[in-house]
């Protein structure tokens, strides 16, 4: 196996065990030490988009001051519980 392929295999393995939040800023850190065209092989590589690789780029240059410690998501983010949902329909 070549070197690259390699590295590609290990990096699939790694990103199989992080969270959303760690994926995104692993990513945005390979992307900048690859320079011009990272967020294209390593989106190539992760399956993650560039959109998601670019915004982790980003969250580093802030130092992270966005993102919460003691959660993945932030505040509100993600799908409404199932009983919100029902409830809303019944009252509907």
């Amino acid at each position: 196996m070549q070197d690259a392929d390699r590295w590609a295999e290990e990096t699939r393995l790694v990103f199989e065990r992080l969270n959303e939040q760690q994926r995104r800023w692993v990513a945005g850190l390979l992307s900048k030490a690859i320079g011009w065209g990272g967020d294209t092989e390593i989106s190539q590589v992760t399956g993650l988009d560039p959109k998601t690789i670019k915004r982790g780029r980003d969250e580093l240059e802030d130092d992270l001051v966005d993102c919460p410690t003691d959660r993945i998501r932030r505040e509100g983010a993600g799908r409404p519980p199932i009983e919100k949902k029902f409830l809303t329909s019944k009252i509907a």
